[in-house]
C-alpha cells in the first residue's frame, strides 16, 4: 500500500530561495514560443519570439533578411496555430518567394539570431553598405531614451526603442531575443513608412544587431552592454553610429559620428 505519510520537506541550500515547487502557470515574462515565419506556402524559418504583435515582427524580419524590400510588398499577414506555436504567413508575389529561397539557411538553428545557421558567409553579410555620414543623437537625447528605457524594462525580455532626433520613443519592440526586439522596431518603421533617428536596445551588441540598423538605413545603434569586436568593425566599416551606454553610467561612441 502507497504511505500515507507525507514527503519529506527539501531543504534549499544556503543562499537560494528555494523556488523549485513554484508551478509552471506563475511564470509570466518571459514567454517564448516557436514561432514559423512563411511566405505564401513556404515555411522560411522558424524563431524562438516572444508570442505577441507579431505582425511587426513578421515585417521586420523579412525587411532585414532580404526577403522583401519595402512593406508594400506584403500584400497581406496572416496568423495561425501550430502544434507547439505560431505561424505567420506573409502573402507575396511568387517572384519574391523565389529569390528569397536562395537565402534560407543551410541547416536548423535554435537561437533568435537570424544570423545563426545561414549557409555562406556573403549571406551573414547580407545588405551591408556604407550609410550617409550622419551624427550621432546628441548626449541629451540618448539620455532621455535611456530613462525612457529604464521605465519601460519587462522583466526577462529585451527592449528596442526606436528614437526620434530629440530622444522620444516613436517604436518600441520587446522580445525575449533581443534581434526579435529590433526587427519589431524595423517592422513599425516599415508600416509608418519613417524609421526611427536612433535604436537604443537593452543588450549587448553583435554583428547580427548592426546589420539590421544598416540595411534599414538607421543611423545610431546604441546598446546597454559591450559590443563584439567584429560588431565594431563592421561599424566603422559601414559608418553607423554605434555607441556602448555602459548600463547608462556613461557613453562611449565606438564608431561613426558624421
Amino acid at each position: 500500500m502507497p504511505s500515507s505519510q507525507p514527503a519529506p520537506a527539501r531543504t534549499a541550500p544556503n543562499g537560494y530561495d528555494d523556488q523549485r515547487d513554484r508551478p509552471l502557470r506563475a511564470f509570466g515574462d518571459p514567454a517564448e514560443q516557436p514561432i514559423t515565419l512563411a511566405l505564401n506556402d513556404t515555411a522560411m524559418v522558424t524563431l524562438l519570439a516572444t508570442p505577441e504583435a507579431l505582425e511587426p515582427l513578421a515585417l521586420g524580419h523579412a525587411f532585414t533578411a532580404g526577403w522583401i524590400e519595402r512593406a508594400a510588398q506584403v500584400e497581406a499577414i496572416e496568423l495561425s496555430h501550430l502544434r507547439h506555436g505560431l505561424s505567420v504567413r506573409l502573402s507575396v508575389a511568387p517572384r519574391l518567394v523565389e529569390r528569397a529561397a536562395g537565402l534560407k539557411r543551410g541547416g536548423p538553428s535554435v537561437s533568435s539570431c537570424g544570423a545563426c545557421g545561414v549557409a555562406e558567409e556573403a549571406q551573414l553579410m547580407f545588405g551591408l553598405t556604407r550609410l550617409p555620414a550622419h551624427p550621432p543623437l546628441a548626449v541629451a537625447a540618448l539620455e532621455r531614451g535611456l530613462e525612457a528605457l529604464n521605465r519601460s524594462g519587462r522583466a526577462g525580455l529585451h527592449t528596442a526603442l526606436g528614437l526620434d532626433e530629440h530622444g522620444e520613443v516613436r517604436f518600441t519592440g520587446v522580445d525575449i531575443g533581443r534581434h526579435n526586439a529590433l526587427d519589431r522596431v524595423i517592422g513599425a518603421g516599415l508600416e509608418a513608412a519613417a524609421m526611427p533617428a536612433a535604436i537604443l536596445l537593452s543588450s549587448r551588441c553583435s554583428l547580427e544587431l548592426v546589420q539590421k540598423c544598416v540595411r534599414a538605413g538607421i543611423p545610431t545603434l546604441a546598446t546597454l552592454a559591450l559590443p563584439s569586436a567584429l560588431a565594431v568593425e563592421i561599424a566603422r566599416a559601414c559608418e553607423l553610429n554605434l555607441v556602448c551606454c555602459h548600463r547608462g553610467r556613461r557613453l562611449e561612441l565606438l564608431s561613426g559620428g558624421g
